[in-house]
């Protein structure tokens, strides 16, 4: 029971902060912007939680012990980063694209929480108290998914081109494709020295996109850095999947 008064503990906290967000907005947009975001956000992370369970209850448990494994605070500070995935979600889909104002600020906070301030966070509490397998396979996925949302909210209201998409979406495609025979909780370990550089590049190009005190140096820099990172890094991927084969 306490593995799953636990995972029931910290579904709520996540769900609950769809609340002080959507109440927000409602102040600056409406109730049927809000509403919208807040429906949005909530379907998110109730899909996230609902992929935790599988995978609590699933082949990704401890293979050393038929325990099922217990969430831990590294774990929710890990799945809190779909909060913030979920917060640009509900801004995509209820278009509120006001950069400069209430919602940009929003989001961008969002991405910060996600992209820094997390890990920062987690990994140090994860190297002192240990991870397990199924928490690693959250760092992966969560990380994932986060980038996934923030090239797509750089495109909807960062003005950056679709193209930035790209790396993420293949990512996800190659993840699942099935022809990678190591676990997912290895994938760290052989990524090549390229991948954590090319990653930082990547969001801090979203960040600066999204920026809502940005001015014009700050989109120089974007439209310097865009048309080279994106090409390289997906030139990259494919390059490292080809040599998985």
């Amino acid at each position: 029971m306490k593995v799953w008064g636990r995972y029931l503990a910290v579904s709520g906290l996540l769900l609950a902060t769809t609340l002080p967000a959507s109440a927000l907005l409602a102040r600056w947009y409406g109730a049927r912007k809000a509403r919208r975001f807040g429906d949005t956000m909530a379907g998110v992370l109730i899909a996230q939680q609902a992929s935790v369970g599988v995978a609590l209850n699933g082949p990704g448990r401890n293979r050393e012990s038929s325990q099922v494994h217990v969430l831990s605070v590294v774990d929710f500070i890990t799945l809190s980063r779909g909060a913030s995935a979920a917060v640009l979600v509900g801004l995509m889909v209820s278009r509120l694209r006001d950069r400069r104002g209430c919602a940009g600020w929003l989001g961008w906070l969002s991405l910060l929480y996600g992209a820094i301030l997390c890990d920062w966070i987690d990994g140090p509490i994860a190297r002192r108290y240990g991870a397990s397998e199924v928490g690693s396979l959250f760092d992966i996925e969560s990380d994932s998914w986060f980038t996934l949302c923030a090239a797509g909210s750089a495109v909807a209201w960062g003005d950056l081109p679709t193209a930035v998409t790209v790396p993420p979406l293949l990512r996800y495609l190659f993840r699942f494709s099935g022809r990678r025979a190591a676990r997912d909780a290895s994938v760290h370990v052989t990524e090549p020295p390229w991948a954590l550089p090319a990653g930082m590049v990547q969001m801090l190009l979203f960040i600066a996109a999204l920026a809502p005190f940005g001015g014009r140096g700050t989109w120089a820099v974007v439209r310097l850095v865009c048309p080279v990172q994106t090409p390289l890094q997906i030139a990259g991927i494919l390059l490292q999947q080809r040599r998985r084969r």
